[in-house]
């Protein structure tokens, strides 16, 4: 599956690390069968959602025990979604889309055998998704293509986003943090005083 793209200049320069990537992806994912497309577009949303993380938070251990490892509280698929959408990282569309990959990777991955993109459960949940395109195109074809065409397009823009924080071109998350003093600190820090 060919997924054509069109940035301006400056989003080109700041993605095009990411979307290498990205490219070699979408290019091996069209010869998988259901199983392997399902499962490595899942894999590859989680894999971007844990970069889009770290390059949003903080840089320091904190943010990687959170993020990376066995057990990481932000380590699976799922939970990354839910703090990407809590942070205001992805759009409510994105969202939903993502989470329907998520069902739908669970329900390949705990069944062995007899499941495929034209089952009825799956074809039910993939008829949910957004089927948005950069282009405005109408997504032409059956589930596979549904589900290519719409998540291909959610890894087009994470990928970018990430491009664009690694960068420096969006803005990370904020230090909102304070301390609560009667004197001004005055130590070195970039921490904020409420007197």
């Amino acid at each position: 599956m060919g997924v054509g793209i069109s940035l301006n200049k400056n989003e080109a320069e700041d993605s095009d690390h990411s979307l290498s990537d990205l490219n070699r992806f979408l290019s091996l994912i069209g010869t998988q069968d259901d199983r392997a497309v399902v499962l490595s577009l899942a894999t590859f949303i989680e894999d971007t959602l844990g970069r889009l993380l770290i390059a949003y938070f903080r840089n320091c251990k904190a943010t990687k025990d959170l993020i990376v490892g066995f057990n990481a509280p932000l380590g699976t698929l799922g939970s990354r979604i839910k703090a990407a959408y809590s942070f205001g990282l992805v759009t409510q569309e994105q969202y939903k889309d993502m989470d329907l990959l998520r069902k739908i990777r669970n329900e390949f991955a705990h069944d062995w055998e007899g499941v495929t993109l034209e089952r009825n459960d799956i074809k039910d949940m993939a008829g949910e998704l957004s089927r948005y395109t950069l282009d405005g195109k109408v997504i032409d074809g059956g589930v596979r293509e549904r589900l290519l065409g719409t998540l291909s397009t959610c890894c087009i823009e994470l990928q970018v986003f990430v491009g664009r924080l690694e960068s420096g071109k969006a803005e990370k998350a904020p230090d909102v943090s304070h301390r609560l003093a009667t004197v001004p600190y005055k130590g070195p820090s970039n921490r904020r005083f409420v007197e």
